[in-house]
Formats: C-alpha cells, sequence, structure tokens
C-alpha cells in the first residue's frame, strides 16, 4: 500500500513536469501558467483557460477487478465555457478526449469521445467510442448452481450517445435519450477438465435505448460543494436495436451535497438499478463501492447507499472519509439479509480554482480487500 502511495506521487510530479516541457505558450511563464496569484499554491486553471487547453492525463488504475495498470488521456477543454457560478447551474465543462490504458491481468482500451454543452446550456451531448478488452471474474450471481470463480474476457466495440435537452432556461431539468452498443467476443473459462469444454467462445450484440430524466442542481460539475443532481433511465434492450437479446433496464442515481460550515462538506448517494428478462451474466447490475472490485457482487436488482465527508484543514488540503452500504438480490423481498460495507479515507488537492476541481487519493476497505484509486473531480462521476 505504502508503495502504491509512493508511485502515485512520484507520478504527479511527472505530470506536472510534462505539462511544463510541452506547453507551447512562449508568452506566458510557468510560474503564470500553474502558480495562484492568490495565493502562490500550484493551480492548473490558467492552463486550461490558455490558448492550447490540452491536457495529458496519466491514468492510473487500481480497480482490483482488473489490476494495476496505467496509460494516458489527451483532454481538450474548449474555450468560451464557464464552469463555475458565472454559467447556468449544473454547466458541465465542453471536453474532447482520447484515451488508452492497459492494466496487469492484461485488459486494455482506447477510445475517445466528447462532452458538450450547448446554446447555453439547453442542449447536451455525450459521444464515447472506444475498443475495450477486459479480463474479469464472473462469481456465479443469478445462476444457483455456480457457486465457484470463472474468469472470463471479452473483446469489441463499444458506443455511448446521449442527447439531453433542457426543457426549461430556468431550471436545470432535462429530458432526453441515450443509445448503448457492445459487439463483443466472449471467452469464458469453465473450469471443466474436458478439453472441448475446458473454454466457451461466444460471439454476441448487446444494444439498447434509454428515455433519461435529469435534474442538475449542482453548484459545480467537477467537485460539486452543494445541491442535487438526480438521473432517471428506464428502457429496453433487444434485437430490433441490434442487439442479440431482449431485456428491460432501471437505472437511478441521486446524488445530494451540503456543506456542513465553511470548511467541512458532505455528500450522500443513492442507486438503484434492475434488469429483468434474457440479461447476459455480465450485464447484471453490481455493488459499485470503493474497497469492492467491480462485478463482484451482482444480481437482477441492486442498491447501494453512500456518504463522503471533505474537511478542508489547511488552504487547499481536504481530507476525505466515506463509507457505503450495498446489496445485491434477486428480488426486493430479500432485502438486507446479505448486506455489504466498505469504506475508507482520502484525501484532495484543490486543483483547479476556475473550475473547482479537487484531485487526490482514496484508500479504501471492503468485505474482503482493500484498495486505493486516484479521484479527480467527484468520485460519482456518472
Amino acid at each position: 500500500m505504502i508503495q502504491q502511495t509512493l508511485l502515485n506521487s512520484y507520478l504527479w510530479l511527472l505530470f506536472l513536469i510534462f505539462l511544463f516541457l510541452n506547453h507551447t505558450v512562449v508568452s506566458q511563464s510557468f510560474k503564470d501558467m500553474f502558480i495562484s496569484k492568490e495565493d502562490g499554491a500550484i493551480d492548473m486553471s490558467e492552463f486550461l483557460n490558455s490558448n492550447t487547453g490540452f491536457l495529458p492525463v496519466p491514468i492510473i488504475i487500481t480497480e482490483p477487478a482488473v489490476g494495476f495498470g496505467g496509460g494516458l488521456a489527451l483532454a481538450y477543454f474548449h474555450k468560451g465555457k464557464t464552469f463555475n457560478n458565472e454559467g447556468p447551474k449544473g454547466l458541465s465543462p465542453t471536453v474532447s478526449f482520447a484515451a488508452g490504458a492497459y492494466t496487469s491481468n492484461g485488459t486494455w482500451f482506447v477510445g475517445g469521445g466528447h462532452q458538450g454543452s450547448y446554446l447555453n446550456d439547453r442542449i447536451r451531448y455525450l459521444g464515447v467510442l472506444a475498443y475495450v478488452a477486459p479480463n474479469l471474474t464472473f462469481y456465479g450471481a443469478g445462476f444457483d448452481n455456480l457457486k465457484e470463480e470463472y474468469k472470463f474476457s471479452m473483446k469489441g466495440f463499444f458506443t455511448l450517445q446521449e442527447l439531453l435537452y433542457r426543457i426549461k432556461k430556468e431550471i436545470p431539468l432535462f429530458v432526453g435519450l441515450n443509445y448503448l452498443y457492445f459487439n463483443n467476443d466472449i471467452n469464458f473459462k469453465t473450469g471443466i477438465d474436458i478439453p472441448e469444454l475446458e473454454e466457451l467462445e461466444i460471439n454476441t450484440s448487446t444494444a439498447g435505448m434509454n428515455a433519461v430524466f435529469l435534474y442538475d442542481g449542482r453548484d459545480n460539475s467537477l467537485t460539486p460543494n452543494k445541491g442535487v443532481k438526480t438521473v432517471l433511465e428506464v428502457g429496453a434492450y433487444s434485437e430490433a436495436l441490434g442487439g442479440d437479446s431482449d431485456y428491460g433496464n432501471m437505472d437511478s442515481r441521486t446524488y445530494y451535497y451540503h456543506p456542513v460550515s465553511e470548511s467541512v462538506f458532505s455528500g450522500y448517494r443513492l442507486h438503484l438499478a434492475s434488469k429483468w428478462g434474457d440479461v447476459p451474466f455480465y450485464e447484471l447490475p453490481f455493488i459499485s463501492l470503493r474497497g469492492i472490485p467491480a462485478l463482484r457482487y451482482q444480481n437482477e436488482n441492486v442498491y447501494t447507499l453512500e456518504t463522503e465527508w471533505r474537511w478542508n484543514f489547511k488552504k487547499r488540503w481536504s481530507i476525505v472519509g466515506f463509507i457505503g452500504a450495498g446489496e445485491a438480490l434477486k428480488d426486493y423481498g430479500d432485502i438486507f439479509r446479505d448486506v455489504k460495507v466498505a469504506g475508507g479515507t482520502g484525501f484532495r488537492y484543490f486543483l483547479a480554482k476556475q473550475y473547482g476541481l479537487h484531485a487526490g487519493i482514496d484508500i479504501a476497505r471492503g468485505p474482503e480487500i482493500w484498495a486505493w484509486n486516484i479521484t479527480i473531480g467527484s468520485n460519482w462521476s456518472r
């Protein structure tokens, strides 16, 4: 754990040096670009506001489900947008990005996308195109006769396209649609000691469309201090949309942020997810908490509750603490019989004041393992 934290600190140092060496605007010094005139601390705001606006971000992956890994993302913050209280409430930055990464268990991906806010935040768009190749573990969720761990891998093309429309200019309420498509080759290691049955290979596609209802009243989309964001997605995956299976989908996410004092901020998250019908095993909802590997606890219905508190104890430095609980259920009649709890602590540095962006490291403990991860902005990103 200590070695990983030291490595992470080293990579952050390389990150700042990389920004300096690759910046092409000669009219501004390093001090102008990366040192705040307000308090003399390191700050990325002026760099993001510069003529280039390109932000190379090292990706450090610590997700237990895929192992330790890394990569690089190159993000471009489009000029002419405001992200603070001067813009519409809940306004998100307009960013284009490309990224690629590889992990210790052979998982990798390459891709890119765009998140945009247009017409004074009347329209929001999110588009992602990627080729993903994860190596994961299936724990038998939804199948009573499967009690062991099964390794599987996927390779294929993924896209998400989402378009939202603000119903009324003065109210941050949006409605819209999203479309998801994933065509992939699955290699499933069965554990059966028979050559022709030891591995199963399947080519399959999932495709779905959801109606999206979004209320985004946060004061900032990167690291919120107050406000509410709630999202409801209801839709269907079907052969008619380009997939191989027919099943329904409901996903509800609510985040509430409340400042307790001038230096203490609290956040609360409620996530409900359900899928029904002919659901592929890798599409079953799972508990998503720091300290629990992805896909570890899956079933047709999942709920998650989490709270996070941040204490700004000195200038730009903060300490965070978080704890959450969740449960994966066949149906809600079995609620509170197998609750999983995870929590931990971490720190944040106020990296870009004009953007309200904090970044830092979290260390968490789940029912079975310790885990750590980098958090840039809010851990509750979607």
